[in-house]
């Protein structure tokens, strides 16, 4: 009888090709940051950038940053984040993708750390801890397509 959950057990684990715990959680944790950096951008581009671009620039008015540069990164941003979200989602790139996202947070950190807006900065720093993360287990990451380009 013990014999046969056994196997079961191991008949359950083979669709997911011999797949360990920690590759299967870095999985959907990759897959699951990639949609929401995605989603972060695609939204702010469909629903109308340059009112979304207006009303975050705002609160930069009293920073020491020049608002020409307030409002070019907020132009750019929101496709850096399309593109780093299909990519982190896809596993396509994975590393270089990762470390994108890593700098993209620390220029959000740098721009909120200007304007002293600390609960932003912390809630950021969410974002940084995942990349950082991400980088450091990258030796888990499966259901990758970069795990696809290796293997030609």
């Amino acid at each position: 009888m013990t014999e046969t959950v056994a196997i079961s057990a191991e008949r359950r684990w083979e669709i997911f090709g011999g797949v360990s715990n920690l590759q299967l959680a870095y999985f959907l944790f990759r897959f699951t940051l990639g949609v929401n950096i995605f989603f972060h951008g695609f939204m702010r581009i469909a629903t109308g950038l340059t009112a979304w671009v207006m009303l975050q620039g705002e609160p930069f008015a009293k920073s020491p940053l020049p608002m020409w540069s307030v409002h070019a990164f907020l132009y750019v941003l929101p496709f850096i984040e399309v593109i780093l979200g299909t990519l982190t989602t896809l596993g396509l790139y994975t590393r270089w993708a990762l470390l994108g996202g890593s700098v993209m947070m620390f220029i959000l950190v740098f721009g909120n750390d200007m304007r002293q807006d600390w609960g932003t900065v912390g809630n950021n720093m969410h974002y940084v801890l995942y990349y950082v993360l991400m980088i450091a287990a990258l030796r888990f990451n499966c259901f990758a397509l970069d795990t696809r380009r290796a293997a030609f």
